[in-house]
């Protein structure tokens, strides 16, 4: 039974991050150079060729799927999925995932994370961010920041 609880409980968070990018059509388009950090509460998605460090705070939600290597140390939970994606749960500590073509989605009020390469990032709620070229706040809306190498 918990088994099934958390099951469905990992599927309901997964199907809830799926939306998050619904209204990103009106959401801000910006320019980043190299490297993204970002600090805030809501949801952060990456679609990224390159690095991701993630300093989790023991609260919220991070799945990531087309990573490479994954390398966590701290503790919470963590679940391997059969399709390939990873879910960590209430983690505290480090995760460094690497790929190309790797998705990563954060959920909660605590999201930190840095990302080196090249790709897209999503970020809804209220935080702010930092690129090679500048920073910002994010976008209650949705804030899209395409980075470059």
């Amino acid at each position: 039974m918990r088994r099934l609880t958390r099951s469905i409980s990992i599927f309901s968070l997964l199907f809830l991050l799926s939306l998050t990018l619904a209204g990103v059509a009106s959401a801000d388009v910006i320019s980043g150079k190299g490297w993204l950090h970002a600090e805030g509460s809501g949801v952060a998605k990456l679609q990224m060729n390159g690095a991701v460090e993630i300093n989790g705070h023991g609260v919220g939600v991070v799945v990531i799927k087309g990573a490479e290597a994954i390398q966590a140390s701290g503790h919470g939970h963590r679940t391997n999925l059969p399709d390939g994606r990873v879910v960590f749960r209430g983690y505290e500590g480090t995760i460094h995932a690497i790929g190309r073509h790797m998705t990563v989605h954060m959920a909660g009020t605590k999201i930190d994370f840095t990302a080196r390469g090249k790709g897209r990032a999503v970020l809804r709620g209220h935080g702010t961010y930092e690129t090679g070229s500048g920073s910002g706040d994010w976008q209650p809306d949705g804030l899209e920041i395409n980075v470059e190498e």
